[in-house]
């Protein structure tokens, strides 16, 4: 009779048999996965095939022993009951605590109730359970370098020698960039990073990128500079974009990882590895990345690196004599590109070091590089020669002058500015303010009137709308005379027998502060129709100081000046400076998104902001308690530019036509 139906042949009024006949089942049908029916000597399916049926009886059980799966349980209870009590000994938890629990399973305290034997090895259900014994489940105690903790629960564990599997090491996330991501990321960068950070030329950069596969960078061979600048490029770009969030971390870690190999080749390989350009370029742009990302002193660090690798490279002495024989029969596009590079680096030494006052590390008196040539020679591969810092800063003629050379020119003086208050600072702290405070003071106020005019000269009012560069530049001015009144206000507040003096100058260099901080203002107001994505980075840092100082102007009225306001002063009200500040503070909530500088000084605004309202509502009130009933109820305050006065032979007269109507354009 057939296997399968001798199996299933079963008496219809007989009680039911169980699915699991008693004994083993052969080893014919466990090979061919059949249900054996354990007759003996021979099951059906071996009668049928005419073989031997081989029982084998010392086949171990599946599944874990009887009593492991009560153990492990009982272990992560104890562990997750010392860890609730005590999270902070988790270190000594796992180097101890775990250690006792595996190699010593069974205490000298813990006892059986069954002697250990044939019959009882592996089986832990004769043991005694924790809470026979009286551990933390009874709610037991022991003192443990004077303080309570539960005691240790001696669990025994037959599986003293099992391990789990080690997990195999993550490998680091890398950046997937396919070449329509490529693609559209190198658009990107030239669209939103380059009017404001022009050092490459954009043929020459294709035409290179082409050449450079993505797949250049391995753990053993050298870093490849070109491609650690892409990367940097992109990152960057990214920076600028909702499109690739999810991979910009990515991106960055990876950038600055390859940067970091780079170095330690060149550490490993000194005589082989120059300084090369395109490092110097990638750690620039890192930089302009964590000053808007991630933090300032982040950015300030890799912003210090690139300022020594540019030292290190001379580019500050790429024209000079002893360079320029060097680099006869050189491509003069890529010497352009290194001039760019230096005063980008130049530009953002000074516009890090605006914020709290910090010394410089770029110094102008040893630059020997030419200031760089105009955009549209520069893409057309045909550079003109421009001249050099110190004779821009000396001549009067500027119409050649690119957005760059503009801003690098403004640098200067908001550079001077910031050593000229530097020394005003020690020269106080000495108790002996020199002669020449005024001489270096009236110069700086000159520069930038003359920088005003050049810029409304050069350039026409939608280029100062449709170029970031030259927009900042416009801020930069402005920003730098109100840097040079808070120089005047600081000796006027720490001046020994000088107050008296200083009295009218300050209030002059206030005014022009004032109106200043309102043409900030304005110009903040018609760039929000412009896109905050093509914002300089360090915009926020000029609308935070015009905010600063409209708001502090603010709580001024005009009876506190009533007695020093010339002829011809027209009022501002109070609720035009509540427009101006506004302004300021959307334009800032609108850049704190993708600007951490933004953030930072927003957040400022806020503190200062909430202060000067209640120091303002409690000069209200005072007032009204002095005042007579029929005062107007209006505050009104000072916020003109007087014209030159006869008194003052060395002021300046800032004027509305140094100020460009920015026409409103959406783009």
């Amino acid at each position: 009779m057939p296997a399968s139906r001798r199996t299933s042949s079963t008496c219809v009024d007989g009680p039911p048999q169980p699915r699991q006949l008693p004994g083993s089942a052969c080893e014919e049908c466990r090979k061919r996965k059949l249900r054996c029916d354990r007759q003996r000597p021979q099951c059906g399916t071996c009668a049928d095939a005419g073989i031997i049926c081989e029982v084998n009886h010392n086949r171990l059980a599946r599944g874990p022993k009887k009593g492991d799966l009560k153990a492990l349980r009982s272990r992560i209870v104890a562990l997750e009951r010392r860890l609730s009590l005590d999270p902070t000994n988790l270190d000594t938890l796992s180097l101890h605590g775990d250690a006792d629990l595996l190699q010593h399973p069974l205490s000298a305290g813990s006892t059986c109730t069954t002697p250990p034997g044939p019959a009882s090895d592996g089986d832990l259900s004769q043991v005694a359970s924790p809470r026979t014994r009286g551990s933390i489940w009874d709610g037991d105690y022991h003192t443990h370098n004077g303080q309570l903790s539960p005691m240790t629960p001696q669990i025994p564990l037959s599986m003293q020698n099992f391990k789990f599997p080690p997990s195999p090491p993550t490998p680091p996330k890398r950046a997937l960039i396919h070449d329509l991501m490529r693609a559209d990321l190198d658009q990107l960068y030239f669209d939103r990073v380059h009017p404001n950070v022009p050092i490459f030329n954009q043929s020459r950069y294709f035409a290179l990128s082409q050449q450079t596969p993505l797949s250049a960078h391995h753990h053993n061979s050298a870093p490849n500079p070109r491609l650690c600048l892409q990367y940097a490029m992109w990152t960057l770009a990214m920076a600028l974009s909702s499109q690739f969030e999810s991979y910009r971390d990515t991106l960055y870690n990876e950038t600055k990882q390859m940067l970091e190999s780079l170095d330690m080749y060149e550490n490993h390989h000194p005589h082989e590895s120059p300084v090369c350009v395109e490092e110097i370029q990638a750690w620039l742009l890192l930089a302009f990345y964590e000053f808007s990302r991630t933090n300032y002193k982040r950015g300030w660090v890799t912003a210090g690196r690139a300022f020594r690798l540019v030292q290190l490279a001379r580019l500050h002495e790429i024209d000079s004599p002893e360079r320029s024989m060097l680099q006869q029969g050189e491509d003069p596009v890529l010497v352009e590109e290194r001039r760019r590079t230096f005063w980008v680096a130049y530009c953002l030494d000074r516009f890090i070091s605006l914020k709290n006052q910090w010394p410089l590390t770029l110094m102008e008196e040893v630059i020997c590089t030419r200031l760089p040539s105009p955009e549209l020679s520069f893409q057309s591969g045909q550079p003109i020669q421009m001249c050099f810092l110190s004779e821009a800063v000396a001549s009067g003629d500027h119409g050649l002058f690119s957005p760059l050379a503009e801003s690098v020119v403004l640098a200067t003086v908001c550079g001077r500015t910031l050593s000229h208050t530097q020394v005003a600072n020690v020269e106080r702290t000495y108790g002996s303010t020199s002669a020449d405070f005024w001489i270096r003071h009236e110069w700086l106020a000159g520069m930038v009137n003359k920088r005003l005019d050049s810029l409304v000269q050069s350039y026409p009012v939608v280029s100062a709308a449709a170029d970031p560069m030259l927009f900042f530049a416009f801020m930069l001015a402005h920003t730098t005379t109100i840097n040079l009144c808070k120089v005047v206000e600081a000796g006027d507040c720490q001046g020994n027998g000088q107050q008296q003096a200083w009295d009218p100058a300050m209030f002059e260099y206030q005014k022009r502060a004032l109106r200043a901080a309102r043409e900030i203002a304005a110009l903040t107001k018609a760039h929000e129709h412009l896109g905050y994505f093509k914002a300089h980075v360090f915009l926020p840092l000029s609308i935070s100081l015009a905010a600063s100082r409209l708001i502090s102007q603010r709580t001024q009225t005009i009876n506190d000046l009533a007695t020093q306001v010339p002829e011809g002063f027209l009022p501002t009200t109070e609720t035009e400076y509540d427009g101006e500040i506004q302004s300021c503070m959307d334009a800032l909530r609108k850049m704190q998104t993708f600007n951490n500088l933004a953030r930072e000084h927003l957040h400022t605004l806020e503190i200062v902001q909430q202060q000067q309202q209640q120091q303002c509502a409690q000069h209200h009130h005072h007032q009204q308690q002095q005042q007579q009933p029929q005062q107007p109820q209006q505050t009104l305050l000072v916020g003109h530019v007087p014209s030159q006065s006869p008194g003052h032979s060395h002021s300046l007269n800032i004027s509305h036509q140094h100020i460009p109507q920015i026409q409103l354009c959406t783009y």
